[in-house]
């Protein structure tokens, strides 16, 4: 149903933190993915650290790969530059 009315979702700060979380994101990503859905999500951990060290992880662990060949995985710390002072440079001198 979400698909009926767009086709882009977008998490900030994804995380996974217990198992039924675990399992309502790998059945909802399945789905929108199935259904030619695209997600954006920004995270502070790459897809394979994910809910690690989880209680019953090896319910949630087969839908890593998945995740993995679907989505692109952008490291800001391999970045040469940190886009948070870039923004802030760029409007103060905007505004200045």
């Amino acid at each position: 149903q979400i698909l009926d009315t767009g086709w882009l979702v977008c998490f900030d700060e994804f995380q996974v933190t217990d198992i039924a979380d675990a399992l309502i994101m790998k059945s909802l990503f399945e789905e929108l993915f199935a259904g030619g859905g695209v997600v954006v999500a920004t995270s502070n951990r790459p897809p394979n650290d994910l809910y690690k060290n989880g209680i019953q992880r090896q319910l949630f662990a087969p839908f890593i790969p998945l995740l993995e060949a679907r989505c692109v995985v952008h490291s800001v710390e391999a970045s040469e530059t940190d886009y948070r002072l870039a923004i802030g440079a760029s409007s103060e001198s905007a505004g200045g």
